[in-house]
């Protein structure tokens, strides 16, 4: 998608939180890490790991321990402390403020939709003092990413067609639930996704960045 494809500025950005606007990967690892041998006795490799960022933590762990039945909930809980004490690992990405900032003096909504839980998103709002019109967290949901629920679900009380909004993410389940919605989907490269499995996913345009984002979208 080319620039003069751009004919306005849309009227929401929706974006994902862990991997796009912040570097909170190295902390989930950790977390994710730290739960299979405490709980399980078993060592993961990132790769694993990355196969299913982007989905609420519930089904990762379905996905990782498939046996932890009726201890999903304690699972969930675990995992979810584990990171907010790593939390220190965790560090904003470039350009999250100023997109904010820029979108905010082009009278642009921004919102968040994100698979994190409302605690994990309390911790990061606080800690980089985020701002956002309108935030949807995993346990705002009944069907996480890929499922577009998310995304609609912001459109909706934005009272915004789906078709005036950009969803920015880093991970394919973003730019499969963007597209299920109607949106444009947007793929930044921040996370633990690549080009090619961006691409795979079906996302409209690609970027390095969010700095390299605002340059093509012209919010600068």
């Amino acid at each position: 998608m080319s620039k003069d494809m751009l004919e306005n500025y849309p009227k929401a950005i929706i974006f994902d939180l862990d991997g796009t606007l912040i570097d909170s990967i190295p902390a989930h690892l950790h977390a994710y890490k730290e739960l299979a041998m405490s709980e399980f006795g078993i060592q993961l490799n990132d790769e694993k790991i990355f196969e299913h960022f982007g989905k609420k933590s519930r089904d990762i762990i379905t996905a990782l321990f498939p046996l932890c039945g009726e201890n999903i909930d304690i699972l969930v809980e675990t995992k979810q402390r584990l990171y907010r004490q790593s939390f220190n690992r965790v560090k904003l990405l470039p350009g999250t403020k100023k997109v904010l900032r820029i979108a905010k003096e082009k009278a642009i909504k921004c919102a968040l939709g994100t698979s994190s839980s409302k605690k994990n998103v309390e911790v990061a709002i606080k800690e980089f003092g985020l701002e956002f019109d309108i935030i949807i967290a995993g346990e705002d949901i009944e069907v996480g990413k890929p499922n577009p629920e998310t995304f609609l679900t912001i459109a909706q009380r934005l009272d915004i067609s789906p078709d005036d909004c950009f969803v920015i993410g880093d991970a394919i389940y973003d730019m499969m639930a963007a597209k299920k919605a109607g949106m444009l989907a947007i793929g930044v490269l921040t996370g633990s996704t690549t080009r090619r499995q961006m691409e795979e996913a079906n996302a409209d345009v690609i970027f390095e960045n969010l700095l390299e984002f605002m340059e093509w979208a012209q919010l600068t």
